[in-house]
């Protein structure tokens, strides 16, 4: 083999290694706040692969008593800032957020997008955290409605390079 292939050959092994590192997953469990009873469930409360953090579906931790959609929202985002943090990231790493808005008896078993829009804002596009992923919500049955879910979340985020 010439100098040249060889060369080739060590570039490739290189990039082949340093491609297979940055997909390495890391599997953070679900906080007590979201698996109070410790259960042994076949879900992680986020999932990192290379540089992007993966967070699960998460409700309000206090959704007893905080039975609207804006104290909810807020329950969730306060809850998932905690995970961030703990990951070393803000809300400002946050690239992508899915909201899974369920029906209100308080609003005749419609959806309060003014109560979800009214929490959300509270921890993007503000003056102190200018951030504004992009986002998503779709109206759906919740399957922890009967516990009193009013709204889910899930995000996506980005450790800065």
């Amino acid at each position: 083999m010439t100098f040249g292939r060889h060369l080739a050959a060590l570039a490739m092994i290189i990039l082949f290694s340093a491609t297979a590192s940055a997909q390495t997953i890391k599997q953070i469990p679900l906080p007590p706040s979201q698996n109070p009873t410790g259960a042994d469930l076949p879900v992680s409360g986020a999932t990192w692969a290379g540089n992007t953090l993966y967070v699960s579906g998460w409700l309000d931790p206090d959704m007893k008593t905080d039975s609207d959609t804006k104290s909810q929202t807020v329950g969730i985002l306060k809850d998932m800032q905690k995970l961030l943090e703990s990951q070393k990231l803000t809300m400002a790493n946050v690239a992508m957020v899915r909201v899974y808005l369920g029906t209100n008896p308080a609003t005749d078993g419609k959806p309060d997008f003014a109560g979800l829009t009214a929490g959300y804002t509270q921890f993007f596009g503000t003056k102190d955290q200018p951030n504004k992923p992009a986002r998503t919500t779709l109206q759906v049955v919740l399957p922890a409605a009967s516990r009193g879910a009013l709204v889910e979340i899930d995000m996506v985020a980005m450790r800065p390079n």
